[in-house]
């Protein structure tokens, strides 16, 4: 055969002759004229080692890309975490001021109510005054009357006590010279 040939045809020539392909230079494919069956080839050192390299740098890649995978989920979830905690830090801070803001409604509110409780309570005070110093000037008129009166009462007895005395000392003096 012609030397241009493909390696497929020469991989025929090889199974249909026996013989080892020499690809145009003439040194053949394999050395030994007795070959191995490409399936008893598995079995060689250098062939397991290849597999084994080849498995274990697969098995350190897909863990390598395993590991990053999950490092990739853990800085996804403390940003998410993070993300939550500023969400919920900025609710919290929101629900502070409005409960400060309403709680400072209802101490104004109450300090508004307690104002006008007192100025309510200051007007009904200086109303019951008011009426109880009206309530003893007039007991202090009634007495300045009842005082008059008694006095004038007194005095009336005390001049019919004159009146009786004079009497009296006539009659005494009448006795006293008879």
């Amino acid at each position: 055969m012609p030397h241009g040939l493909t390696d497929d045809l020469q991989h025929t020539r090889l199974q249909v002759s026996g013989t080892a392909p020499t690809f145009g230079r003439g040194f053949p494919f394999c050395w030994s004229s007795a070959r191995k069956p490409w399936w008893r080839r598995w079995s060689e050192p250098i062939v397991v080692a290849t597999i084994f390299g080849s498995l274990i740098a697969v098995f350190v890649m897909s863990g390598a890309a395993g590991f990053q995978s999950i490092k990739g989920d853990i800085h996804a979830s403390e940003a998410r975490v993070h993300e939550e905690v500023r969400t919920s830090e900025a609710r919290l801070h929101e629900e502070i001021q409005s409960s400060e803001a309403r709680l400072t409604e209802r101490i104004q509110a109450n300090e508004m109510m307690i104002q006008t409780t007192e100025v309510k309570l200051r007007d009904e005070i200086h109303a019951s005054e008011a009426r109880l110093n009206k309530r003893i000037d007039d007991l202090r008129e009634d007495f300045k009357d009842l005082r008059g009166e008694f006095k004038a009462e007194i005095g009336s007895v005390n001049d019919r006590l004159d009146a009786m005395n004079d009497k009296m000392d006539r009659v005494l003096e009448t006795l006293l010279a008879s």
